[in-house]
């Protein structure tokens, strides 16, 4: 059995909470565009588009909870697509629903996402390769005095 880091631990939990996230955020706007709207509008299509591309966020986000639990080498690549699609999709929503406030956590939360991924010891981990090494840095000699500055 091949030993799970905490970084893709948190990954794989990431990728639930946003499956839990984007399964409601599809819900509320399917139904909102059925039941709330008045007819046959844009504002009825652009909501069950919306809710559409939440929906396939869902199962995406699931599945790439899987893969960054069982370290498969497709699941770095999923978890950068699966951010940046949140983040597009997320702009495209507040921007429909004229609330800008609500874009502000899932986009700060797709951005540390991508950052996440793309620091050294994850992607390596993800993607099967040796870690970079890093040089250690000298430690400092206690016993030496700093000269004073002239």
């Amino acid at each position: 059995m091949k030993t799970r880091s905490r970084s893709v631990t948190a990954l794989a939990f990431s990728s639930v909470m946003i499956g839990l996230y984007c399964q409601f955020a599809a819900v509320a706007l399917i139904v909102a565009g059925s039941v709330f709207s008045s007819d046959s509008s844009a504002y009825t299509a652009i909501s069950f588009v919306h809710g559409g591309i939440f929906a396939g966020l869902t199962f995406a986000s699931y599945f790439l909870a899987y893969g960054f639990w069982t370290h498969k080498g497709w699941s770095w690549a999923g978890g950068i697509a699966l951010f940046v699609t949140l983040a597009v999709a997320n702009v495209s929503l507040s921007i429909v629903s004229t609330n800008f406030t609500s874009m502000v956590l899932p986009l700060a939360a797709a951005v540390a996402g991508v950052w996440y991924l793309n620091r050294p010891a994850v992607k390596a981990e993800l993607l099967g390769a040796e870690a970079p090494a890093t040089a250690p840095s000298p430690a400092p000699d206690p016993m030496k005095v700093a000269e004073p500055a002239s």
